[in-house]
Protein backbone atom coordinates (compact mmCIF):
# COMPACT_ATOMS: atom_id res chain seq x y z
CA UNK A 1 0.00 0.00 0.00
CA UNK A 2 2.84 2.43 0.53
CA UNK A 3 4.06 1.95 -2.70
CA UNK A 4 1.17 2.56 -3.68
CA UNK A 5 1.10 6.05 -2.42
CA UNK A 6 4.37 6.80 -3.44
CA UNK A 7 4.11 5.97 -6.91
CA UNK A 8 0.63 8.26 -7.22
CA UNK A 9 3.05 11.33 -5.37
CA UNK A 10 6.25 10.90 -7.24
CA UNK A 11 3.52 11.16 -10.89
CA UNK A 12 2.04 14.20 -9.29
CA UNK A 13 5.26 15.80 -8.61
CA UNK A 14 6.31 14.67 -12.01
CA UNK A 15 3.45 16.49 -13.40
CA UNK A 16 3.57 19.47 -11.72
CA UNK A 17 7.71 19.60 -12.55
CA UNK A 18 6.47 18.77 -16.37
CA UNK A 19 4.84 22.50 -16.58
CA UNK A 20 1.01 23.07 -18.33
CA UNK A 21 0.43 21.92 -21.40
CA UNK A 22 -2.39 23.82 -22.81
CA UNK A 23 -3.24 27.36 -22.53
CA UNK A 24 -6.36 26.62 -20.25
CA UNK A 25 -4.52 24.55 -17.81
CA UNK A 26 -1.30 27.13 -17.87
CA UNK A 27 -3.97 29.70 -17.41
CA UNK A 28 -5.95 27.74 -14.41
CA UNK A 29 -2.36 27.64 -12.69
CA UNK A 30 -1.58 31.30 -13.24
CA UNK A 31 1.50 30.23 -15.76
CA UNK A 32 2.38 33.87 -16.78
CA UNK A 33 5.54 32.88 -18.52
CA UNK A 34 3.92 29.60 -20.23
CA UNK A 35 1.20 31.89 -21.77
CA UNK A 36 3.75 34.82 -22.83
CA UNK A 37 6.09 32.10 -24.67
CA UNK A 38 3.20 30.67 -26.38
CA UNK A 39 2.42 33.53 -27.98
CA UNK A 40 -0.79 33.04 -29.53
CA UNK A 41 -3.80 34.58 -29.80
CA UNK A 42 -5.81 32.36 -27.13
CA UNK A 43 -2.56 32.84 -24.83
CA UNK A 44 -2.77 36.81 -25.23
CA UNK A 45 -6.37 36.24 -24.17
CA UNK A 46 -5.68 34.44 -20.76
CA UNK A 47 -3.09 36.35 -19.95
CA UNK A 48 -5.39 39.56 -20.14
CA UNK A 49 -8.05 37.63 -18.19
CA UNK A 50 -5.31 37.11 -15.41
CA UNK A 51 -4.06 40.65 -15.47
CA UNK A 52 -7.13 42.01 -13.48
CA UNK A 53 -5.46 40.30 -10.73
CA UNK A 54 -1.99 39.01 -12.02
CA UNK A 55 1.07 42.11 -11.91
CA UNK A 56 3.21 39.40 -13.71
CA UNK A 57 0.54 38.81 -16.41
CA UNK A 58 -0.13 43.24 -17.13
CA UNK A 59 3.94 43.09 -17.37
CA UNK A 60 3.68 40.27 -19.75
CA UNK A 61 0.80 42.33 -21.65
CA UNK A 62 3.11 45.65 -21.73
CA UNK A 63 5.50 44.25 -23.20
CA UNK A 64 4.01 42.78 -26.17
CA UNK A 65 1.94 45.56 -27.10
CA UNK A 66 4.69 47.31 -29.09
CA UNK A 67 3.97 44.90 -31.81
CA UNK A 68 1.52 42.61 -30.67
CA UNK A 69 -2.15 43.62 -31.38
CA UNK A 70 -3.44 40.77 -29.07
CA UNK A 71 -2.33 42.20 -26.27
CA UNK A 72 -4.15 45.48 -27.15
CA UNK A 73 -7.46 43.67 -27.46
CA UNK A 74 -6.60 41.82 -24.48
CA UNK A 75 -6.47 45.66 -23.12
CA UNK A 76 -9.76 46.71 -24.48
CA UNK A 77 -11.48 43.48 -23.04
CA UNK A 78 -10.13 44.68 -19.62
CA UNK A 79 -11.25 47.91 -20.38
CA UNK A 80 -14.79 46.68 -20.85
CA UNK A 81 -14.88 44.64 -17.46
CA UNK A 82 -13.83 48.19 -16.01
CA UNK A 83 -10.20 46.37 -15.04
CA UNK A 84 -7.81 49.76 -14.76
CA UNK A 85 -4.97 47.78 -16.28
CA UNK A 86 -6.51 47.93 -19.76
CA UNK A 87 -7.87 51.22 -19.63
CA UNK A 88 -4.08 52.18 -18.62
CA UNK A 89 -2.56 50.42 -20.92
CA UNK A 90 -4.71 51.56 -24.39
CA UNK A 91 -4.15 55.05 -22.78
CA UNK A 92 -0.45 54.78 -22.67
CA UNK A 93 -0.38 53.23 -26.17
CA UNK A 94 -2.60 55.82 -27.57
CA UNK A 95 -0.12 58.76 -26.66
CA UNK A 96 3.14 56.48 -28.41
CA UNK A 97 3.39 56.93 -31.69
CA UNK A 98 5.33 53.28 -31.83
CA UNK A 99 2.04 51.47 -30.66
CA UNK A 100 -1.04 54.19 -31.23
CA UNK A 101 -2.12 52.34 -34.58
CA UNK A 102 -2.24 48.88 -32.99
CA UNK A 103 -4.31 50.15 -30.25
CA UNK A 104 -6.58 51.66 -32.62
CA UNK A 105 -7.21 48.87 -33.93
CA UNK A 106 -8.05 47.19 -31.22
CA UNK A 107 -11.43 49.28 -30.05
CA UNK A 108 -14.31 48.84 -31.01
CA UNK A 109 -15.88 51.85 -32.92
CA UNK A 110 -18.96 53.36 -31.72
CA UNK A 111 -18.53 52.14 -28.49
CA UNK A 112 -19.55 53.74 -25.54
CA UNK A 113 -16.08 53.08 -23.69
CA UNK A 114 -14.20 55.25 -26.17
CA UNK A 115 -16.05 58.41 -24.70
CA UNK A 116 -12.85 58.33 -21.74
CA UNK A 117 -10.07 58.11 -24.46
CA UNK A 118 -11.10 61.26 -26.34
CA UNK A 119 -7.76 63.41 -24.82
CA UNK A 120 -5.50 60.50 -25.92
CA UNK A 121 -7.33 59.88 -29.06
CA UNK A 122 -6.56 63.44 -30.23
CA UNK A 123 -2.97 63.46 -28.76
CA UNK A 124 -2.57 60.33 -30.85
CA UNK A 125 -3.61 62.40 -34.36
CA UNK A 126 -1.60 64.85 -33.45
CA UNK A 127 1.47 62.48 -32.51
CA UNK A 128 1.48 60.69 -35.69
CA UNK A 129 1.34 64.31 -37.56
CA UNK A 130 -1.13 63.38 -40.12
CA UNK A 131 0.32 60.36 -41.35
CA UNK A 132 -1.59 57.13 -42.61
CA UNK A 133 -1.12 55.82 -38.92
CA UNK A 134 -2.59 59.03 -37.43
CA UNK A 135 -5.81 58.55 -40.19
CA UNK A 136 -6.50 54.83 -38.41
CA UNK A 137 -6.49 56.58 -34.93
CA UNK A 138 -8.77 59.37 -36.07
CA UNK A 139 -11.37 56.94 -37.20
CA UNK A 140 -11.78 56.10 -33.76
CA UNK A 141 -12.35 59.14 -32.87
CA UNK A 142 -14.40 60.03 -35.81
CA UNK A 143 -16.40 57.26 -34.27
CA UNK A 144 -16.84 58.50 -31.02
CA UNK A 145 -20.07 61.19 -31.54
CA UNK A 146 -20.96 64.27 -29.70
CA UNK A 147 -18.15 63.44 -26.62
CA UNK A 148 -15.38 64.34 -29.63
CA UNK A 149 -17.23 67.14 -30.93
CA UNK A 150 -14.54 69.63 -29.84
CA UNK A 151 -11.38 67.49 -30.59
CA UNK A 152 -12.58 66.81 -34.01
CA UNK A 153 -13.32 70.33 -34.62
CA UNK A 154 -9.97 71.22 -33.64
CA UNK A 155 -8.23 68.61 -35.54
CA UNK A 156 -10.05 69.65 -38.64
CA UNK A 157 -9.00 73.45 -37.77
CA UNK A 158 -5.05 71.76 -37.35
CA UNK A 159 -3.64 72.35 -40.89
CA UNK A 160 -1.24 69.45 -39.44
CA UNK A 161 -3.89 66.72 -38.60
CA UNK A 162 -6.89 67.68 -41.22
CA UNK A 163 -5.87 64.88 -44.33
CA UNK A 164 -5.87 62.38 -41.44
CA UNK A 165 -8.93 63.52 -39.26
CA UNK A 166 -10.62 63.73 -42.41
CA UNK A 167 -9.19 60.00 -43.45
CA UNK A 168 -10.79 59.03 -40.36
CA UNK A 169 -14.04 60.18 -40.96
CA UNK A 170 -14.45 58.53 -44.48
CA UNK A 171 -14.69 55.27 -42.89
CA UNK A 172 -18.48 53.64 -42.58
CA UNK A 173 -17.60 54.23 -38.36
CA UNK A 174 -17.47 57.79 -38.55
CA UNK A 175 -20.71 59.62 -36.81
CA UNK A 176 -23.07 61.58 -37.55
CA UNK A 177 -21.90 64.36 -35.70
CA UNK A 178 -17.76 64.32 -36.82
CA UNK A 179 -19.69 64.33 -40.14
CA UNK A 180 -21.60 67.45 -39.27
CA UNK A 181 -18.69 68.63 -37.90
CA UNK A 182 -16.77 68.66 -41.43
CA UNK A 183 -19.80 70.90 -43.11
CA UNK A 184 -19.97 73.59 -40.44
CA UNK A 185 -16.04 74.18 -39.56
CA UNK A 186 -14.72 77.28 -41.68
CA UNK A 187 -13.54 76.98 -45.43
CA UNK A 188 -10.35 76.23 -43.92
CA UNK A 189 -11.44 73.48 -42.14
CA UNK A 190 -12.01 71.15 -45.27
CA UNK A 191 -8.99 72.11 -47.31
CA UNK A 192 -7.60 68.89 -48.10
CA UNK A 193 -8.23 66.47 -50.34
CA UNK A 194 -9.12 63.90 -48.33
CA UNK A 195 -11.87 66.78 -46.55
CA UNK A 196 -13.04 66.57 -50.16
CA UNK A 197 -13.60 63.23 -50.90
CA UNK A 198 -15.78 62.87 -47.80
CA UNK A 199 -17.88 65.31 -48.54
CA UNK A 200 -18.56 64.27 -52.17
CA UNK A 201 -18.72 60.67 -50.86
CA UNK A 202 -21.63 61.96 -48.60
CA UNK A 203 -23.36 64.12 -51.47
CA UNK A 204 -23.89 60.97 -53.48
CA UNK A 205 -25.88 59.43 -51.03
CA UNK A 206 -27.13 61.90 -48.41
CA UNK A 207 -29.67 64.21 -49.51
CA UNK A 208 -29.01 66.98 -46.82
CA UNK A 209 -25.47 67.19 -47.56
CA UNK A 210 -26.73 67.58 -51.36
CA UNK A 211 -28.44 70.28 -50.43
CA UNK A 212 -25.87 71.72 -48.46
CA UNK A 213 -23.36 71.45 -51.05
CA UNK A 214 -25.37 73.25 -53.35
CA UNK A 215 -26.59 76.34 -51.41
CA UNK A 216 -23.84 76.45 -48.78
CA UNK A 217 -20.38 75.03 -49.70
CA UNK A 218 -17.71 77.11 -51.00
CA UNK A 219 -17.30 77.06 -54.78
CA UNK A 220 -14.27 75.42 -54.64
CA UNK A 221 -16.18 72.23 -53.65
CA UNK A 222 -18.83 72.79 -56.29
CA UNK A 223 -15.47 72.68 -58.95
CA UNK A 224 -14.79 69.55 -57.51
CA UNK A 225 -18.02 67.61 -57.48
CA UNK A 226 -17.75 69.10 -61.54
CA UNK A 227 -14.56 67.06 -62.15
CA UNK A 228 -15.02 65.03 -59.87
CA UNK A 229 -17.43 61.42 -59.56
CA UNK A 230 -20.49 62.96 -57.92
CA UNK A 231 -23.32 61.55 -60.22
CA UNK A 232 -24.41 63.51 -63.01
CA UNK A 233 -27.78 63.39 -61.44
CA UNK A 234 -27.22 64.83 -58.42
CA UNK A 235 -25.22 67.42 -59.64
CA UNK A 236 -28.09 68.88 -61.55
CA UNK A 237 -30.20 68.40 -58.25
CA UNK A 238 -27.10 70.69 -56.10
CA UNK A 239 -26.62 73.61 -59.07
CA UNK A 240 -30.40 74.26 -59.30
CA UNK A 241 -30.07 74.85 -55.76
CA UNK A 242 -27.09 76.65 -56.08
CA UNK A 243 -29.00 78.77 -58.65
CA UNK A 244 -32.17 79.16 -57.25
CA UNK A 245 -31.32 79.96 -53.55
CA UNK A 246 -27.85 81.55 -53.33
CA UNK A 247 -27.15 85.36 -52.98
CA UNK A 248 -26.95 86.79 -56.54
CA UNK A 249 -23.62 88.66 -55.38
CA UNK A 250 -22.48 85.10 -55.05
CA UNK A 251 -22.92 84.08 -58.68
CA UNK A 252 -19.58 85.10 -60.10
CA UNK A 253 -17.74 82.70 -58.07
CA UNK A 254 -19.96 80.14 -59.79
CA UNK A 255 -19.25 80.55 -63.75
CA UNK A 256 -16.05 78.51 -63.77
CA UNK A 257 -17.83 75.58 -61.61
CA UNK A 258 -20.56 75.25 -63.69
CA UNK A 259 -18.95 75.44 -66.86
CA UNK A 260 -17.21 72.31 -65.54
CA UNK A 261 -20.30 70.45 -64.53
CA UNK A 262 -21.84 71.20 -67.58
CA UNK A 263 -18.81 70.32 -69.62
CA UNK A 264 -19.02 66.49 -67.96
CA UNK A 265 -22.82 66.31 -67.96
CA UNK A 266 -24.56 67.73 -70.43
CA UNK A 267 -27.61 66.15 -71.62
CA UNK A 268 -28.40 65.65 -67.96
CA UNK A 269 -28.37 69.60 -67.38
CA UNK A 270 -30.01 70.63 -70.49
CA UNK A 271 -33.74 70.46 -68.78
CA UNK A 272 -32.48 72.28 -65.64
CA UNK A 273 -30.67 75.09 -67.37
CA UNK A 274 -33.72 75.55 -69.90
CA UNK A 275 -35.57 75.85 -67.19
CA UNK A 276 -33.27 78.22 -65.55
CA UNK A 277 -32.95 80.60 -68.91
CA UNK A 278 -36.46 80.77 -68.80
CA UNK A 279 -37.50 81.39 -65.32
CA UNK A 280 -34.87 82.77 -63.02
CA UNK A 281 -33.75 85.99 -64.79
CA UNK A 282 -31.42 86.89 -62.28
CA UNK A 283 -29.37 83.78 -62.78
CA UNK A 284 -29.14 84.31 -66.90
CA UNK A 285 -25.66 86.08 -66.92
CA UNK A 286 -24.04 83.66 -64.62
CA UNK A 287 -25.82 80.43 -67.09
CA UNK A 288 -25.00 81.51 -70.09
CA UNK A 289 -21.64 82.73 -69.46
CA UNK A 290 -20.79 79.03 -68.22
CA UNK A 291 -22.20 78.08 -71.59
CA UNK A 292 -18.73 77.28 -74.21
CA UNK A 293 -19.78 78.78 -77.02
CA UNK A 294 -17.26 76.54 -79.00
CA UNK A 295 -17.70 73.58 -76.60
CA UNK A 296 -18.82 70.00 -78.25
CA UNK A 297 -20.66 69.87 -75.08
CA UNK A 298 -23.57 72.08 -76.11
CA UNK A 299 -25.02 69.89 -78.94
CA UNK A 300 -26.28 67.60 -76.24
CA UNK A 301 -28.50 70.70 -75.10
CA UNK A 302 -31.32 71.19 -77.47
CA UNK A 303 -33.47 72.44 -74.57
CA UNK A 304 -30.70 74.92 -73.65
CA UNK A 305 -29.86 76.38 -77.18
CA UNK A 306 -33.86 76.88 -77.83
CA UNK A 307 -33.47 79.42 -74.70
CA UNK A 308 -30.46 81.37 -75.52
CA UNK A 309 -32.77 82.62 -78.80
CA UNK A 310 -34.48 84.70 -76.66
CA UNK A 311 -31.70 85.47 -74.23
CA UNK A 312 -29.27 86.88 -77.39
CA UNK A 313 -32.42 89.40 -77.70
CA UNK A 314 -33.35 90.20 -74.02
CA UNK A 315 -32.17 93.30 -72.21
CA UNK A 316 -28.95 91.67 -70.55
CA UNK A 317 -25.72 92.92 -70.86
CA UNK A 318 -24.18 93.07 -74.38
CA UNK A 319 -21.28 90.84 -73.15
CA UNK A 320 -24.17 88.10 -72.45
CA UNK A 321 -26.39 88.51 -75.25
CA UNK A 322 -22.72 88.33 -77.32
CA UNK A 323 -22.26 85.06 -75.65
CA UNK A 324 -25.49 83.50 -76.23
CA UNK A 325 -25.52 85.21 -79.92
CA UNK A 326 -22.03 82.98 -80.30
CA UNK A 327 -23.41 79.89 -78.76
CA UNK A 328 -26.02 80.36 -81.43
CA UNK A 329 -24.01 80.36 -84.29
CA UNK A 330 -21.43 77.69 -83.43
CA UNK A 331 -21.69 74.67 -80.69
CA UNK A 332 -25.69 74.91 -81.22
CA UNK A 333 -25.83 75.01 -85.03
CA UNK A 334 -25.03 71.10 -84.74
CA UNK A 335 -27.04 70.34 -81.64
CA UNK A 336 -28.37 66.64 -81.60
CA UNK A 337 -32.10 66.65 -80.46
CA UNK A 338 -33.05 64.05 -78.42
CA UNK A 339 -35.44 61.00 -79.32
CA UNK A 340 -39.61 61.82 -77.74
CA UNK A 341 -39.88 60.16 -74.55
Amino acid sequence: MRGIVAAAASLLLLSSACGPSTVAEAEQRGNVDFLEKAGTSDAVAALGRLGDTNKSAQAALERRSSFDVNAMLAAWHAHGRGAAWGTQLLKGALVDPSRAELAAQAMTRRDPGLAVFIAELEQGVTRLSGGTRGGAVASVLASVGPPAHAAVERRLLDAKTRGAMCDGMSTPDASNDAKSTLLAVPIQGRDHSSCVGVVMSLAATDDAVLGWLGVNAEPGLLNAAGKGTLPCPRMVIAWKRALLERPPETFAALTVPLSIAIKRCPAPFDPMIAEILNGAPSTRATVVMAIDPFGSETTEMPLTCKMLGPVSRSGESPRVRERAEDALSHSCQNVKLHPPK
